[in-house]
């Protein structure tokens, strides 16, 4: 038999390696759209967070020790994504990469926890209610901020889902009209998906707090029965662990199962424990791919707005000078200027406000890219996973009867004038029956 040589230029590697499809993150998450829609978010949590700070059970910022209130700014333009760059202010991102790029190289891609970000945004306030030492005020409080994050994410979180559906499945386009009508009509789904795995877990509390006040009879009885029964214990803590791992995990998922199929809750709740544990170790996979490969794409929008700020300020300083230009932007974010919020020649005027607003909003869209990515990675990984799991096509995505219908909309403009340039040819006169031809009776 002849062997027939293959051409590797013929094989579709993502049908080999389906997770290569996660490469399309990048480019799905940098769109304007969902960086509006994750701006407006992150300006909907700060403001609630400044406003949860006035209320009488609200825990000083000084005194928190979570991990999501350590030096956590309150607006996002003033966050660290720990991109920075450790010598030389103001040195230019390519002259950094060019002089020492391993070291460049190392920051760009040892950077896996800033695509966590969202997650530890949502659920950092989670573990001061499983604190044994907890006071009343501080689960009110942490309670509070935390469904606060789980509103807002919910409506801004899964349209932005939405979107990168879509587009994924179909290269469909949808406004953030569409995509936030959709996820306000699929909102108690979106909300209630992370909440309903929280049910089982306050049940097996209840069961531990049994035991407990078990230990409370007195005369050393009740001590020895908790003994008795501390495996008993350990067997709750062991399942809590497991649905709050699967909810760490899943939640992600479940929104996206949400935005890709167009069911509730209880679907994304299922799907995503159903694939999360199913497919551990692949599940795995893909977290370490979309942390080393966002680690990457989100130093690449730091470093392009770091670049282009600082040619905005070279080009300006020749008309303006530069020591009017510095004080033009004193204030402005680290994020996107190096030195920028270093004490100077502020002036304070009208335009050094309007401009630091500029810079604030550009520092708000590169922020607004994290959580982009990190939307558009769960989506992509829902479609490998569901793929995997239940064999379904890539394209397999719900339509609303309203975004089939935009599919169908009449041509116009260039398209409708192609149509016009080739008409219709004319119809055929219709065919007289032979029945309805007059008889001819002369002899």
């Amino acid at each position: 038999m002849a062997d027939h040589p293959v051409s590797l230029e013929n094989i579709s590697y993502r049908r080999l390696f389906p997770w290569l499809h996660l490469a399309r993150a990048f480019w799905i998450a940098a769109d304007f759209r969902k960086l509006i829609l994750a701006a407006a978010a992150l300006m909907l949590v700060s403001a609630g967070s400044l406003g949860f700070d006035r209320l009488p059970f609200a825990s000083p910022r000084a005194s928190r020790n979570e991990a999501a209130y350590s030096d956590a700014p309150l607006w996002p333009w003033q966050r660290n994504l720990g991109y920075e760059t450790p010598a030389g202010v103001g040195r230019l991102p390519i002259e950094e990469a060019l002089t020492s790029p391993r070291e460049t190289l190392l920051r760009a891609a040892s950077n896996w926890q800033i695509v966590l970000l969202p997650i530890r945004d949502v659920l950092g306030h989670a573990p001061v209610l499983f604190r044994g030492d907890a006071r009343l005020p501080e689960l009110a409080d942490a309670a509070t901020r935390l469904l606060w994050n789980l509103i807002v994410w919910s409506i801004f979180g899964g349209a932005i889902c939405r979107i990168a559906a879509l587009q994924f499945a179909r290269n469909q386009q949808i406004g953030m009209g569409g995509a936030l009508a959709f996820s306000l009509k699929k909102f108690l789904g979106y909300f209630s998906a992370p909440l309903m795995p929280l049910v089982a877990v306050a049940l097996l509390w209840l069961l531990c707090v049994i035991g407990g006040a078990i230990g409370r009879i007195p005369g050393g009885v009740g001590e020895i029965l908790l003994g008795v029964l501390w495996g008993l214990e350990l067997l709750f803590g062991f399942l809590m662990s497991i649905v709050l791992i699967g909810v760490s995990l899943g939640w992600p998922l479940m929104f996206a199962t949400i935005s890709v199929e167009g069911t509730d809750g209880f679907d994304g709740l299922s799907r995503a424990y159903n694939y999360v544990f199913e497919r551990p170790l692949y599940v795995l996979w893909q977290v370490v791919l979309t942390m080393a490969y966002g680690s990457l794409a989100i130093f690449l929008v730091w470093s392009l707005s770091q670049l282009l700020t600082q040619l905005a300020v070279w080009g300006v300083s020749w008309g303006l000078g530069h020591p009017a230009t510095a004080g033009l932007i004193t204030g402005s974010p680290e994020l996107v200027f190096q030195g920028g919020a270093a004490p100077g020649l502020q002036s304070g005027s009208t335009g050094s406000v309007i401009a630091i607003v500029w810079m604030n909003a550009l520092a708000l869209l590169v922020v607004g890219f994290v959580y982009t990515f990190f939307w558009s990675s769960a989506t992509i990984a829902y479609f490998i996973l569901r793929h995997s799991v239940d064999a379904n096509d890539f394209d397999e995505v719900y339509i609303e009867d309203a975004e089939e219908k935009d599919e169908l909309l009449p041509l116009v403009g260039t398209a409708a004038m192609g149509e016009a340039g080739n008409p219709p040819a004319p119809a055929a006169p219709p065919e007289t029956a032979a029945a309805d031809k007059p008889v001819d009776l002369t002899p």
